[in-house]
């Protein structure tokens, strides 16, 4: 349990160093949603790039860790999941509805189905949810295991935390390169 605290801690203080997004960044996400015929000007780019950073602002939680979570949910796409998950972050409505609460957030006027189609309020609030589930649970290994509510916790906790090594190793290597 130490171990993942340290590593955490770690790649968090690494990550705000060396890793925030930038041009690399959007140019990513562009190849992610290029895959899927998605739009991919600059200024939508821009866009989801900033709707991760102030989730990461008001969070606490690092960008790459909520990107990571992005890759594995939706690859960036703005779908609805099997159970009802809406959005780039695979929210439920009612577990937007939860975190609203739990966090006294603004909650849309229009209902939670907005979550699917208005990516910055679906990253802020999947977002509070991973933040959640990381104070509830104290690492980030159970806070992501727990974002998903199948049966493969394990694995897709792995998926997200292989993803997030990489990375982290992209963005050091883009910096170091700077």
């Amino acid at each position: 349990m130490k171990k993942w605290i340290f590593v955490f801690v770690f790649l968090i203080l690494f990550s705000i160093v060396y890793a925030l997004p930038g041009k690399w960044f959007r140019n990513f996400v562009k190849e992610y949603r290029r895959a899927y015929g998605l739009p991919t000007d600059d200024e939508l780019l821009i866009k989801i790039e900033d709707a991760i950073l102030d989730a990461s602002k008001e969070t606490g939680l690092d960008p790459l860790l909520i990107t990571s979570v992005i890759i594995v949910e939706s690859e960036f796409r703005n779908v609805i999941g099997l159970y009802g998950e809406l959005g780039m972050m695979q929210i439920k409505p009612e577990t937007a509805d939860f975190v609203a609460n739990y966090y006294n957030l603004k909650k849309p006027k229009e209902g939670w189905t907005r979550i699917l189609w208005d990516f910055k309020l679906n990253i802020k609030i999947g977002s509070y949810y991973l933040k959640y589930l990381y104070d509830k649970f104290g690492n980030i290994q159970e806070a992501v295991k727990h974002y998903n509510g199948g049966i493969y916790k394990e694995q897709y906790a792995e998926r997200i935390l292989e993803k997030y090594q990489q990375m982290l190793k992209v963005a050091s290597v883009y910096e170091n390169n700077s």
